[in-house]
């Protein structure tokens, strides 16, 4: 009768590593830290786009509170023909800030939507005479400007405050009137425009 071999430990083929938990705490430090690396770059890219949303805000309100500036002043060189209704065209410019003031079409085209501030003053040479000047919004009459004496040469003027979308337009006109010249000799012709409020 043979005897029976005893049984020991039994051992892993050659080449065959052997998993402990030295290994797996090795794979767990490694893994853990891949994903704080991860983590990690993902907040710098977020504290990067956060400071250039917070400079872009900045930008933006600056622009949004900066002053916009309107302003025309336009005049006549010498006395100037007006029949019919015929438009007033100025052609000294003594202020334009933000070029409002077209001098081709004798037009003033609101850069933005806002209140507007115009003041025309309409002069004749001669007494005896008298002028009635329209001031036009988009051809409609938004006021009226009279001028005349039985006497003396005479200058009149009108001050008016309308709310202009952008692009609107605004000139001056003949109405009515025994006289067909504007004089610049003795007085001053002039074309006024100012932004008094953006919207």
């Amino acid at each position: 009768m043979k005897a029976r071999k005893s049984s020991g430990p039994k051992t892993l083929p050659l080449g065959t590593p052997e998993v402990t938990g030295d290994v797996w705490e090795f794979v767990f430090s490694v893994c853990f830290a891949w994903f704080l690396h991860t983590i990690w770059d993902q907040l710098v890219d977020l504290q990067k786009e956060n400071v250039r949303l917070s400079e872009r805000l900045s930008e933006l309100e600056q622009s949004s509170t900066k002053k916009l500036a309107v302003s025309t002043h336009v005049g006549l060189s010498g006395s100037l023909p007006v029949a019919g209704t015929a438009k007033v065209m100025y052609d000294v410019e003594i202020t334009n800030i933000g070029n409002a003031f077209n001098f081709q079409t004798g037009k003033f085209i609101a850069p933005v939507s806002g209140v507007y501030m115009f003041h025309v003053t309409a002069c004749l040479g001669d007494g005896g005479q008298w002028m009635i000047l329209n001031i036009m919004g988009n051809d409609n009459v938004i006021g009226r400007v009279f001028t005349g004496d039985n006497s003396y040469h005479a200058c009149g003027s009108k001050a008016i405050s309308v709310h202009l979308k952008t692009s609107d337009s605004v000139w001056v006109q003949r109405a009515a009137g025994s006289a067909v010249f504007l004089n610049q000799d003795h007085g001053w012709n002039s074309f006024t425009a100012v932004l008094l409020d953006k919207d």
